[in-house]
Protein backbone atom coordinates (compact mmCIF):
# COMPACT_ATOMS: atom_id res chain seq x y z
CA UNK A 1 0.00 0.00 0.00
CA UNK A 2 2.91 2.41 1.28
CA UNK A 3 4.44 1.28 -2.46
CA UNK A 4 1.80 2.28 -4.40
CA UNK A 5 1.13 5.61 -2.88
CA UNK A 6 4.74 6.61 -3.28
CA UNK A 7 4.70 5.62 -6.62
CA UNK A 8 1.68 7.88 -7.39
CA UNK A 9 2.43 10.60 -5.56
CA UNK A 10 5.59 10.22 -7.89
CA UNK A 11 3.58 10.31 -10.91
CA UNK A 12 2.11 13.51 -9.33
CA UNK A 13 5.27 15.49 -9.03
CA UNK A 14 6.64 14.16 -12.79
CA UNK A 15 4.03 15.42 -14.12
CA UNK A 16 3.93 18.52 -12.75
CA UNK A 17 7.40 19.42 -13.82
CA UNK A 18 6.98 17.84 -17.20
CA UNK A 19 7.35 21.09 -19.95
CA UNK A 20 6.97 18.51 -22.57
CA UNK A 21 3.05 17.90 -22.38
CA UNK A 22 0.03 20.85 -22.63
CA UNK A 23 -1.09 21.96 -19.51
CA UNK A 24 -4.30 20.85 -19.64
CA UNK A 25 -2.96 17.07 -20.44
CA UNK A 26 -0.88 17.40 -17.14
CA UNK A 27 -4.01 18.85 -15.43
CA UNK A 28 -5.85 15.47 -16.37
CA UNK A 29 -3.09 13.18 -15.37
CA UNK A 30 -2.48 14.79 -12.33
CA UNK A 31 -6.08 14.74 -11.30
CA UNK A 32 -6.47 10.97 -12.27
CA UNK A 33 -3.73 10.05 -9.65
CA UNK A 34 -5.09 12.77 -7.43
CA UNK A 35 -7.95 10.15 -7.56
CA UNK A 36 -6.23 6.96 -7.12
CA UNK A 37 -4.66 8.59 -3.86
CA UNK A 38 -7.86 8.90 -2.25
CA UNK A 39 -9.99 6.14 -3.42
CA UNK A 40 -6.89 3.66 -2.18
CA UNK A 41 -6.89 5.07 1.14
CA UNK A 42 -10.50 5.49 1.60
CA UNK A 43 -10.70 1.54 0.58
CA UNK A 44 -7.62 1.25 3.43
CA UNK A 45 -9.47 3.31 5.92
CA UNK A 46 -12.64 1.12 5.17
CA UNK A 47 -11.12 -2.03 5.16
CA UNK A 48 -9.47 -1.58 8.24
CA UNK A 49 -12.85 -0.23 10.20
CA UNK A 50 -14.27 -3.45 8.89
CA UNK A 51 -11.43 -5.45 10.24
CA UNK A 52 -11.83 -3.48 13.64
CA UNK A 53 -15.82 -3.77 14.12
CA UNK A 54 -15.13 -7.32 13.37
CA UNK A 55 -12.87 -7.96 16.22
CA UNK A 56 -15.37 -5.71 18.23
CA UNK A 57 -18.28 -8.09 17.35
CA UNK A 58 -16.00 -11.31 18.47
CA UNK A 59 -15.28 -9.41 21.55
CA UNK A 60 -19.23 -9.03 22.42
CA UNK A 61 -20.02 -11.96 21.31
CA UNK A 62 -17.18 -13.77 23.96
CA UNK A 63 -18.49 -11.28 26.74
CA UNK A 64 -22.06 -11.78 26.13
CA UNK A 65 -22.00 -15.32 26.74
CA UNK A 66 -19.40 -15.20 29.21
CA UNK A 67 -22.11 -13.04 31.50
CA UNK A 68 -24.96 -15.26 30.11
CA UNK A 69 -23.07 -18.57 32.35
CA UNK A 70 -22.32 -15.51 34.95
CA UNK A 71 -26.37 -14.63 35.21
CA UNK A 72 -27.17 -18.06 35.02
CA UNK A 73 -25.19 -18.93 38.04
CA UNK A 74 -26.28 -15.55 40.09
CA UNK A 75 -29.68 -16.57 39.66
CA UNK A 76 -29.29 -20.19 41.21
CA UNK A 77 -27.69 -18.42 44.27
CA UNK A 78 -30.50 -15.89 44.01
CA UNK A 79 -33.18 -18.15 44.10
CA UNK A 80 -31.04 -20.04 47.11
CA UNK A 81 -31.26 -16.89 49.10
CA UNK A 82 -35.11 -16.31 48.49
CA UNK A 83 -35.68 -19.91 49.80
CA UNK A 84 -33.05 -18.90 53.10
CA UNK A 85 -34.59 -15.45 53.60
CA UNK A 86 -37.93 -17.33 53.48
CA UNK A 87 -37.13 -20.04 55.53
CA UNK A 88 -35.78 -17.69 58.13
CA UNK A 89 -38.80 -15.28 57.89
CA UNK A 90 -41.06 -18.35 58.42
CA UNK A 91 -39.35 -20.17 61.82
CA UNK A 92 -38.34 -16.54 63.29
CA UNK A 93 -42.20 -15.74 62.92
CA UNK A 94 -42.65 -18.85 64.72
CA UNK A 95 -40.30 -17.58 67.37
CA UNK A 96 -41.83 -14.45 68.01
CA UNK A 97 -45.68 -15.98 68.45
CA UNK A 98 -45.43 -19.20 69.94
CA UNK A 99 -45.75 -19.12 73.65
CA UNK A 100 -44.37 -22.76 74.33
CA UNK A 101 -41.37 -23.07 71.92
CA UNK A 102 -40.96 -26.61 71.16
CA UNK A 103 -37.27 -28.55 71.85
CA UNK A 104 -37.01 -30.27 68.62
CA UNK A 105 -38.05 -27.06 66.77
CA UNK A 106 -35.49 -24.94 68.34
CA UNK A 107 -32.78 -27.35 67.98
CA UNK A 108 -33.54 -27.58 64.23
CA UNK A 109 -33.77 -24.16 63.18
CA UNK A 110 -32.54 -21.90 65.76
CA UNK A 111 -29.70 -21.64 62.57
CA UNK A 112 -32.55 -18.80 61.69
CA UNK A 113 -30.93 -16.31 64.26
CA UNK A 114 -27.69 -16.13 63.29
CA UNK A 115 -27.82 -16.43 59.75
CA UNK A 116 -26.42 -14.09 56.99
CA UNK A 117 -27.78 -14.03 53.42
CA UNK A 118 -26.28 -12.16 50.43
CA UNK A 119 -25.50 -11.99 46.77
CA UNK A 120 -21.94 -12.50 45.90
CA UNK A 121 -22.59 -11.86 42.14
CA UNK A 122 -20.48 -12.99 39.34
CA UNK A 123 -19.57 -9.33 38.28
CA UNK A 124 -15.94 -9.67 37.46
CA UNK A 125 -16.50 -10.32 33.71
CA UNK A 126 -18.99 -7.36 33.56
CA UNK A 127 -16.47 -4.85 35.46
CA UNK A 128 -13.48 -5.88 33.23
CA UNK A 129 -15.90 -5.18 30.24
CA UNK A 130 -17.12 -1.77 31.49
CA UNK A 131 -13.68 -0.52 32.80
CA UNK A 132 -12.14 -1.53 29.31
CA UNK A 133 -14.19 1.33 27.97
CA UNK A 134 -15.92 -1.97 25.24
CA UNK A 135 -20.08 -1.78 26.80
CA UNK A 136 -20.91 0.57 23.85
CA UNK A 137 -19.72 -1.85 21.48
CA UNK A 138 -22.74 -4.03 22.39
CA UNK A 139 -24.76 -3.14 19.41
CA UNK A 140 -28.31 -3.61 20.72
CA UNK A 141 -29.36 -0.76 22.70
CA UNK A 142 -32.03 -2.67 24.98
CA UNK A 143 -29.64 -5.29 25.61
CA UNK A 144 -26.73 -2.72 26.36
CA UNK A 145 -29.05 -1.03 28.46
CA UNK A 146 -30.77 -3.98 30.45
CA UNK A 147 -26.83 -5.02 31.46
CA UNK A 148 -26.34 -1.41 32.56
CA UNK A 149 -29.52 -1.34 34.98
CA UNK A 150 -28.57 -4.73 36.13
CA UNK A 151 -25.59 -4.32 37.32
CA UNK A 152 -25.72 -0.07 38.43
CA UNK A 153 -29.18 -0.42 40.15
CA UNK A 154 -30.61 -3.82 40.48
CA UNK A 155 -27.65 -5.30 42.35
CA UNK A 156 -26.83 -2.64 44.19
CA UNK A 157 -30.24 -1.66 45.23
CA UNK A 158 -30.36 -5.55 46.32
CA UNK A 159 -27.15 -5.64 47.64
CA UNK A 160 -28.23 -2.26 49.67
CA UNK A 161 -31.42 -3.89 51.30
CA UNK A 162 -29.54 -7.27 52.15
CA UNK A 163 -26.52 -5.46 53.99
CA UNK A 164 -29.09 -2.89 55.91
CA UNK A 165 -30.15 -6.28 57.10
CA UNK A 166 -27.73 -8.14 57.87
CA UNK A 167 -26.69 -4.88 59.88
CA UNK A 168 -29.64 -4.88 61.96
CA UNK A 169 -29.41 -8.88 62.54
CA UNK A 170 -25.91 -8.31 63.77
CA UNK A 171 -27.32 -5.49 66.61
CA UNK A 172 -29.49 -8.21 67.57
CA UNK A 173 -26.99 -10.50 68.26
CA UNK A 174 -25.11 -8.21 70.33
CA UNK A 175 -27.81 -7.83 72.58
CA UNK A 176 -28.87 -11.62 72.18
CA UNK A 177 -24.87 -12.60 73.32
CA UNK A 178 -25.31 -10.11 75.78
CA UNK A 179 -28.28 -11.70 77.45
CA UNK A 180 -27.13 -15.50 76.57
CA UNK A 181 -26.29 -17.77 79.72
CA UNK A 182 -25.38 -21.57 80.14
CA UNK A 183 -25.36 -22.16 76.47
CA UNK A 184 -25.78 -25.96 76.02
CA UNK A 185 -25.90 -26.88 79.42
CA UNK A 186 -29.21 -27.41 81.19
CA UNK A 187 -29.29 -23.92 82.23
CA UNK A 188 -29.24 -22.57 79.08
CA UNK A 189 -31.41 -19.38 78.84
CA UNK A 190 -32.59 -19.32 74.95
CA UNK A 191 -35.85 -20.26 75.33
CA UNK A 192 -36.20 -17.31 77.63
CA UNK A 193 -34.23 -15.06 75.34
CA UNK A 194 -36.76 -15.51 72.98
CA UNK A 195 -39.32 -13.98 74.71
CA UNK A 196 -37.37 -10.93 75.99
CA UNK A 197 -38.94 -7.56 74.93
CA UNK A 198 -35.95 -6.47 72.91
CA UNK A 199 -34.96 -9.75 71.47
CA UNK A 200 -38.85 -10.29 70.09
CA UNK A 201 -38.64 -6.63 68.89
CA UNK A 202 -35.34 -7.44 66.70
CA UNK A 203 -36.66 -10.92 65.61
CA UNK A 204 -40.17 -9.19 64.37
CA UNK A 205 -38.41 -6.78 62.40
CA UNK A 206 -36.46 -9.40 61.09
CA UNK A 207 -38.58 -11.37 59.93
CA UNK A 208 -40.09 -9.09 57.63
CA UNK A 209 -38.49 -9.81 54.41
CA UNK A 210 -41.48 -8.73 51.93
CA UNK A 211 -38.89 -5.85 50.39
CA UNK A 212 -35.68 -8.34 50.18
CA UNK A 213 -37.54 -10.79 48.64
CA UNK A 214 -39.33 -8.08 45.90
CA UNK A 215 -35.61 -7.04 44.90
CA UNK A 216 -34.57 -10.67 44.78
CA UNK A 217 -37.44 -11.34 42.72
CA UNK A 218 -37.14 -8.04 39.99
CA UNK A 219 -33.04 -8.70 40.16
CA UNK A 220 -33.66 -12.37 38.90
CA UNK A 221 -36.36 -11.23 36.17
CA UNK A 222 -33.76 -8.51 34.91
CA UNK A 223 -31.22 -11.13 34.41
CA UNK A 224 -33.38 -14.05 33.11
CA UNK A 225 -34.50 -11.34 30.32
CA UNK A 226 -31.06 -10.93 29.74
CA UNK A 227 -30.52 -14.64 28.80
CA UNK A 228 -32.84 -14.98 26.62
CA UNK A 229 -31.90 -11.51 24.56
CA UNK A 230 -28.28 -13.27 24.45
CA UNK A 231 -30.22 -16.55 23.48
CA UNK A 232 -32.10 -14.68 20.74
CA UNK A 233 -28.68 -13.50 18.93
CA UNK A 234 -26.37 -16.19 19.34
CA UNK A 235 -28.67 -19.42 19.26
Amino acid sequence: MEHELKKHIHNIVKETVNKKKPLWKRIGEIFIEILIIVFAVSFAVYMEKTKEHAHEKKEVKEFLLGLKKDLQNDVKEMNDDIWGYETCSKWLKYFVSEQKINDDTLNKYSWVLISKTHLLANKGRYEGFKASGKINTIENEALRNRILDLYEERMIGLTNTTQDYIVLKNQMLQVFYQKRKGRLSVNDNLKMILKDDEINNYLAALANVKEIITKYNLTINEAEQIIQSIDKIYL
